[in-house]
């Protein structure tokens, strides 16, 4: 699902509502841009009512959210506090709710850098540097340290992206990084101290197609 938080929790309180959450079914929703603070109680609204926010909370149980892997580097939380600190220079009523800067801040950091760097090659070769082409090309099937991580870029323009699946922990009742993928050498990472929560108890992910299919054609009645 790639929707509005507020939409995806109307989804999740109807599929609680049609059992949905009995752990027979995964949900898995596509959140690039919503911070820390938005996504830890996304199932809660304390305008609604405590019963719509049990069911949303019931619901999330079988809910996974994917979302772009936030850098943990020195250098990119010296990075974001610069972030913070021109932004308060630059709006007085600027107000650091956030502890993390959004990732696209930087990925169009990075993004100067991969264009400076197509720029001076250009420029090395001799290159015309109003040919937004050439530039364009040299900027295909490269890598280079960037403040947020490793910057890979393959043969036709696309930006191998590092992601993070996030999973609810019952225990403390706010989603959590579970695993990393990072897309420059298409590696799956679980952490070690965290595990995936599967719904209803679970000791691991349901399969694919029900032990009795979907229309119990697999499950003939007896006789």
């Amino acid at each position: 699902m790639c929707a509005s938080p507020d939409t995806i929790r109307e989804i999740m309180i109807q599929a609680h509502e049609l059992n949905f959450d009995n752990g027979e079914y995964v949900f898995f929703n596509i959140d690039l841009f919503s911070s820390q603070n938005a996504t830890a109680h996304a199932w809660h609204r304390a305008e609604d009512s405590e019963e719509r926010n049990a069911q949303a909370r019931a619901a999330y149980e079988s809910l996974m959210t994917v979302s772009l892997r936030k850098p943990t580097s020195d250098a990119y939380e010296e990075f974001s506090q610069e972030v913070r600190d021109k932004s308060a220079t630059m709006d007085k009523n600027f107000t650091a709710v956030e502890e993390e800067v959004n990732s696209f801040v930087g990925a169009f950091h990075d993004a100067i850098i991969l264009y400076a760097l197509a720029l001076n090659d250009t420029i090395e070769a001799g290159g015309d540097i109003s040919d937004g082409h050439s530039i364009t090309a040299r900027m295909w099937n490269r890598s280079f340290s960037g403040i947020t991580g490793t910057v890979s870029i393959d043969r036709n323009g696309d930006r191998n992206v590092d992601y993070s699946l996030l999973d609810l922990n019952t225990d403390t009742e706010t989603f959590e990084v579970v695993a990393d993928y990072f897309g420059n050498n298409k590696q799956y990472t679980a952490y070690r101290d965290r595990k995936i929560r599967w719904a209803a108890g679970r000791a691991g992910p349901p399969p694919d197609t029900p032990v009795c299919g979907f229309d119990n054609s697999k499950c003939p009645p007896k006789g």
